[in-house]
């Protein structure tokens, strides 16, 4: 509890980024290949991440090390959000002054400071992309509002390099050049078109898209994608119509000589048109779209992109849908989240469109823009937060300012509206004040109370009972670090990815990124599947060695499995199908839990040892705080009644159970059950598992015998005979139905060896050489010999066109094949046509079988 660390998930993996840019430096990070993610593939980590926070710590870490000030990285990474949370502000009071007044800047830089949609990505510890993407989207608003506006080459420069920053450090840089693409094209159709607005266009996006594609994430290969193409293409649109001005003297005289000709040049204009179109629709699978999965090579867009603009896509990606901030927002979050200001970001829209300068539109659009997004995507209530803060620093300006001159005894308002200004004093201008400052203050209290909240680097939810610190998940990422061993490979669902591999250094299979969407599903498919041979066959798709599950108890706020298993289910049916796993077999229509959820493995892994009273809780030696919680769940009859008592072997026991409250869980895997059903699927044949009672030595078979599970076998020469058999945990039934088989001048017998080899096979004969049963072995030589122990405990019994055996399983006597339970060994049939000595006249095949074993 003393150790800084950071909070929730993305973080850890920016720390670990970080750390290995430091301790390996630059080039070995842009050639690292992480092999303990994302197993059995790995993860070429410089192109599937932003670079933007990682090099920025390193940066600072380096920086402050070499000017004599000594301090670790971790302290550098925790404290980043804040620091540029700090930068934002100081950043939103030049934003607001380039666009107002310096009133405007000071409101700007206040309200960004306690806004709780910018503080709670900005906390202490809260080290992610956000924190400097913000940051780059109001540096980058700045510099390009006071290009346009002034006409600085500087400031363009200054907004390609913020721009370019911006697209290296996060995803929602494709928010900022859809607003500058909007607000160039809103400029050009309006009539408000400038050279300024050309010059400073061009290079900003020039600048930040090139040096943006350098990084490798992006690249130079997603040109082709939409939130590319459109920037580009308003750029194009903006200097065409640079273009057409200029040569504007030229057109008259031109349109007098071309107008005879005009319908072949239409027509020439018209043909690659329609053929581009056609292939446009052809490429996208007949219909002209815009596809998240590039069926249309030239025009892609993002899936999650997509799902921002167009909120219904989402429910067709459930992967999407599963990452809580990727939800849309309900209507108490923006006042949540912008309290105050929410009711003053109307009126200063207003103002901003009745003043109607070129950088109000900016901000208009700005506006206008991150309200949609907001409301589509429960996050990009972040990206809202600047604009909320200028907007409702002008509102907040332009109320003020009227009362402002009565104070100062300046005019306020026309001559013609002098009766109105008369009648207001110095002490209606204080009583305005009073108002709008007590509200605002809603807004600095409220926000220094959500900071405070925020405060805390945690794993999880913060208090449990009375007050006590939640542990048991830096407890768990202790053990994983230190217990488990380094080749240990861990399976849970996605979201602790991160935490694993990041906090505890573990190795796993699925995480935070999600890009690897089938490896995910099959992860979900793992822990929901309804049988435990179907998980541990899953699981080793990936040689997995422990899984991890978070208990909830049944407690919401707590977040656990047994809320999120929905998903789990959901998504593996988008990727496999209905036919594979049927999320109707899980949930009811109104999403209620049904049967089935009880027998899935996740479950069982969840409740597995739980107490299910408080009898049982006292007699566990559990504390009162843990029995307060579980006692959540003792009124839940569903889950108490489902409890298992056993996991038949699928993992080690005792589990481990992290800490005081049981919310972690880890099991090793025992793969028995799993080899058990891979011998099962190998074996020619396949006995049913049934009581002893059903197969019994008496010379017929009878009709109960005849349902056991039957195989022919030939002999040759018209030989042939069917064989019923079936096992028990003890023995093995096999009942021989032979018509040319005839009692007292035939001998029958069966040989039986390791799968792997027929060296020594073991031999059991009936009517042999005068002997009624003979029990022996055949060497590798061919010679015979007897068993001499006479521990054998085989059964027989002979009829006519009959032969029984019952062979024991797990035999004692040495000389016998020890056959265990799960495994496969190999068997064939020996005839001996009117002889009763020597060499088999006809033998059959060898033939494997599985010694059949409940599984589970």
């Amino acid at each position: 509890n003393s150790q800084p660390i950071v909070r929730a998930f993305d973080p850890w993996l920016q720390l670990k980024l970080t750390s290995y840019i430091t301790e390996n430096g630059i080039s070995a990070f842009f050639a690292w290949h992480d092999d303990s993610a994302w197993v059995p593939f790995g993860r070429d980590v410089a192109a599937g991440v932003y670079l933007g926070v990682p090099f920025t710590t390193a940066f600072f870490y380096w920086f402050l090390n070499a000017i004599g000030i000594s301090v670790e990285l971790i302290y550098v990474a925790i404290v980043l959000p804040a620091f540029m949370g700090a930068l934002t502000c100081m950043v939103m009071f030049l934003l607001g002054r380039e666009l107002h007044s310096n009133s405007v800047g000071l409101f700007s830089a206040l309200f960004m400071a306690f806004i709780p949609a910018f503080m709670q990505r900005t906390v202490v510890g809260f080290f992610d992309n956000e924190c400097i993407g913000v940051f780059a989207i109001v540096l980058t608003s700045y510099f390009f509002i006071r290009s346009t506006k002034k006409g600085s080459m500087r400031s363009a420069v200054g907004a390609g390099f913020s721009l370019a920053y911006l697209l290296g450090s996060w995803g929602a840089a494709d928010f900022m050049l859809g607003l500058l693409a909007l607000y160039g094209f809103f400029m050009l159709v309006s009539g408000r078109y400038s050279r300024r607005l050309l010059t400073s266009y061009l290079i900003t996006l020039s600048l930040g898209i090139f040096l943006g594609g350098l990084v490798p994430r992006n690249g130079f290969d997603n040109l082709t994608s939409f939130s590319l193409l459109a920037p580009i293409g308003v750029g194009a649109l903006l200097a065409g119509y640079e273009v057409w001005q200029r040569i504007g003297v030229y057109r008259e005289a031109t349109a007098s000589v071309l107008a005879p000709h005009m319908k072949p040049i239409l027509l020439g204009l018209l043909a690659p048109a329609v053929g581009a179109a056609a292939y446009f629709i052809f490429a996208g699978n007949e219909e002209l779209t815009i596809s998240p999965f590039k069926a249309n090579p030239f025009i892609t867009l993002g899936a999650k992109f997509m799902s921002v603009i167009n909120p219904f896509f989402r429910l067709d990606q459930r992967i999407f849908a599963s990452v809580a901030e990727h939800l849309p927002s309900p209507w108490g979050s923006f006042y949540q989240t912008l309290l105050v200001l929410i009711f003053f970001f109307p009126l200063g829209m207003y103002f901003l469109f009745k003043r109607g300068r070129d950088e109000d539109w900016f901000i208009f659009l700005f506006g206008l823009t991150t309200v949609y997004f907001a409301g589509s995507m429960i996050r990009l209530g972040l990206i809202l937060a600047p604009a909320v803060a200028v907007v409702g620093a002008i509102a907040v300006y332009s109320i003020l300012s009227p009362f402002a001159k009565i104070v100062t005894q300046q005019s306020v308002f026309e001559r013609r509206r002098f009766r109105i200004s008369s009648a207001l004093t110095s002490e209606h201008a204080m009583g305005a004040y009073m108002i709008i400052g007590l509200l605002l203050s809603v807004n600095v209290i409220l926000g220094a109370d959500y900071a405070a909240n925020m405060s805390n680097p945690e794993f999880s939810p913060g208090d449990i009972s009375q007050g006590a610190r939640f542990t048991d998940w830096p407890t768990a990422m202790t053990y994983v670090r230190n217990a488990l061993p380094d080749d240990a490979i861990i399976a849970s669902w996605w979201d602790y990815g991160y935490w694993i591999n990041g906090a505890a250094g573990g190795t796993t299979i699925v995480d935070n990124a999600t890009f690897n969407s089938t490896q995910i599903a099959w992860m979900g498919y793992a822990l929901m599947a309804l049988n435990l041979t179907e998980s541990l066959k899953t699981f080793k798709r990936w040689n997995t060695t422990h899984v991890l599950v978070y208990w909830g108890h049944g407690n919401p706020g707590f977040g656990g499995d047994e809320g999120k298993w929905p998903w789990m289910v959901r998504i593996a049916e988008d990727r496999f199908g209905s036919d594979f796993i049927d999320d109707a077999t899980y949930l009811s229509e109104d999403d209620a839990t049904l049967e089935a959820f009880y027998s899935s493995t996740l479950f069982k892994l969840l409740v597995y040892g739980e107490p299910r009273d408080q009898t049982e809780a006292t007699e566990m030696g559990l504390s009162p705080d843990r029995m307060a919680i579980d006692s959540s769940l003792w009124g839940n009859s569903d889950y108490i009644s489902h409890m298992p008592t056993e996991l038949h072997g699928a993992f080690m026991m005792p589990p481990y159970y992290s800490s005081e409250y049981g919310t972690v869980k880890i099991y090793e895997i025992d793969y028995t059950m799993y080899y058990q059903y891979l011998n099962k699927t190998q074996a020619d044949w396949v006995p049913d598992l049934v009581p002893l009672e059903g197969g019994v030595a008496d010379g017929n078979i009878t009709d109960d015998e005849r349902e056991f599970q039957n195989y022919p076998v030939v002999f040759g020469g018209g030989y042939e005979a069917t064989v019923y058999t079936m096992s028990n945990s003890t023995h093995m039934y096999y009942g021989i139905q032979m018509d040319n088989y005839t009692l007292g001048q035939d001998a029958f017998g069966l040989q039986l060896s390791p799968l792997d080899s027929t060296n020594r096979p073991d031999i059991r004969i009936v009517n042999y050489d005068g002997q009624e049963f003979y029990d022996g072995n055949v060497g590798f030589d061919g010679e015979w010999g007897a068993d001499s122990s006479g521990l054998n405990a085989t059964e027989f019994a002979t009829g006519e066109n009959v032969i029984e055996f019952i062979i024991p399983l797990y035999s004692e006597d040495p000389q016998d094949v020890f056959m265990r339970g799960g495994l496969n060994y190999q068997l064939r049939f020996l005839f001996w046509n009117n002889v009763i000595s020597g060499e088999p006249t006809l033998t059959s095949d060898w033939t494997s079988f599985w010694v059949p074993v409940n599984l589970y």
